[in-house]
């Protein structure tokens, strides 16, 4: 349960969207939320993979020197068969560096030993790699994106089994539905958005194994030294995307937006700006930012 607070205490408990929260509330040291959370990823009892969860820490290496260090987060024992999670905290949408990530950890431990590995069991003893992307939106932005979207490469033709499975989760759907109104794959998702204490507590009394997350959100949100932190990190990784949506942004009617796009949209040109790079910004196909440019030579 919650720790007592007073009763006029009122707190707005921050969503898990920066990797620092993320990796401070999903860690090694509360292994409970850990196998919550890949129960629910991998839609299983918690009894099938309680004790079988390893933070696993294999680090990929940097291309730039500001670019974030990047960590694979799990790997769990199911079923006879090893499956690496990895989980991504996205702004936005995918990044095809969490796909090609995904992809050579999938590969850097695909290992045929012995020849007898071919035989009838063989599918079974390849490891799996399930990519999470927990993805966050823009307001408006988000409603036009499904609420997770499932997507998986098989084994063969001749099977169901998947080698290799991308989930993309709209957190901003999540946010904004009950938490009883999601079924149990989903409650992982609805966790994170959360920013009220009474929902934290309704979940935490549903699912006890989230006891030490819950208290420990709790106390991280009433710290302004930590928050401030998590601020600061928001602005690092956003600062391009959320300039170019604030711009965009206009409350009036619908032609001054269409208007303020196709201004921003030939700025973003003459600054040589490559034209995926300005469809991303924008939410446009590529298509379209060339249609608006030429319309506009």
């Amino acid at each position: 349960m919650l720790e007592e607070e007073t009763k006029e205490e009122k707190i707005e408990l921050l969503q898990v969207r920066t990797d620092t929260i993320f990796h401070d509330l999903f860690c090694r040291e509360d292994m409970d939320t850990l196998e919550w959370a890949v129960s629910k990823i991998l839609d299983c009892k918690y009894e099938d993979i309680h004790g079988k969860v390893k933070v696993a820490n294999i680090r990929l290496s940097r291309l730039y020197k500001k670019e974030r260090t990047k960590y694979l987060d799990l790997l769990v024992e199911y079923k006879n068969e090893k499956i690496i999670i990895e989980m991504n905290n996205n702004t936005g949408g995918i990044h095809t560096r969490n796909i090609l990530y995904a992809c050579n950890v999938l590969v850097n431990n695909y290992r045929i030993k012995e020849k007898k590995d071919l035989e009838d069991d063989y599918y079974k003893k390849v490891i799996k790699v399930v990519l999470v992307n927990l993805n966050w939106f823009r307001g408006k932005l988000g409603e036009k994106i499904e609420p997770k979207k499932v997507y998986e490469i098989p084994y063969s033709d001749l099977t169901d089994d998947y080698i290799f499975k991308m989930i993309n989760a709209n957190l901003d759907y999540y946010s904004n539905i009950c938490y009883d109104d999601v079924n149990q794959a989903d409650k992982l998702y609805k966790l994170l958005t959360i920013t009220r204490k009474e929902d934290l507590k309704k979940i935490m009394e549903s699912e006890k194994l989230l006891d030490t997350y819950g208290n420990k959100l709790m106390k991280l949100s009433k710290n302004s030294d930590y928050t401030e932190v998590i601020m600061d990190e928001i602005v690092e990784q956003n600062v391009a995307k959320q300039t170019a949506y604030l711009i965009g942004k206009n409350e009036g009617i619908e032609q001054g937006i269409e208007q303020k796009q196709v201004q921003i949209i030939l700025n973003m040109y003459e600054k040589k700006m490559k034209l995926s790079d300005i469809a991303s910004f924008t939410d446009l196909s590529i298509q379209e930012v060339e249609k608006i440019i030429d319309n506009n030579k």
